[in-house]
């Protein structure tokens, strides 16, 4: 009942972001990632990791070039298919370094990258299909992110990013959710409840 759910959630969400005007994912994107700029959290980090957006999805190149060119380091995870299984890498290049997955998704050169410890990393930028009001997330269903964000380390932030629409009321949770601290939109910033 709660995997037919998340997945009837998932597709209909999916369906709205792909219907989006260009302008909006532009203009909301500029607006969030402007929000993440000014959180403390981000502030005060030094290594911060981050997905690359593609299709409709909130725009982090801005940010990854941003913190690139400010002396932040830029951790983007490389996903391993069969084990579902997140590998950070840092990047000092947004040409150089990456290369297109198999999804169409850009990933990190990994045989050529420095693997990072999860202990360096400061803050993760998290992606997902849907949230709801108590930072939780579902994602695209293959769990890399529920698999990955247990093994960080208890002071490091995780932030979702996400249109305003992609945040409902309540998702249903299962034993491996992992709630994150944030859901940034372009109206609002949604605080984990402790």
């Amino acid at each position: 009942m709660e995997n037919n759910l998340k997945n009837d959630l998932r597709k209909n969400m999916l369906i709205q972001r792909k219907s989006m005007k260009v302008e909006n994912v532009s203009a909301f994107s500029n607006k969030i990632i402007g929000t993440i700029m000014e959180l403390p959290e981000f502030i005060n980090c030094k290594n911060i990791m981050l997905y690359l957006s593609f299709g409709n999805e909130v725009n982090t190149y801005t940010l990854a070039k941003w913190c690139l060119d400010n002396g932040k380091k830029v951790i983007i995870p490389y996903c391993i298919n069969a084990t579902r299984e997140i590998i950070p890498f840092e990047i000092n290049n947004l040409t150089n370094d990456l290369t297109k997955s198999t999804f169409g998704i850009m990933e990190p050169k990994h045989d050529l990258l420095k693997k990072v410890c999860m202990e360096d990393i400061d803050l993760i930028i998290v992606p997902g299909v849907v949230f709801d009001e108590h930072c939780n997330r579902i994602g695209f269903g293959a769990g890399y992110y529920d698999r990955f964000l247990p093994k960080r380390v208890e002071n490091t932030s995780t932030i979702g990013i996400a249109y305003d629409y992609q945040v409902i009321n309540e998702i249903p949770t299962g034993v491996y959710d992992v709630p994150l601290d944030f859901i940034i939109t372009e109206k609002r910033i949604i605080t984990k409840l402790y």
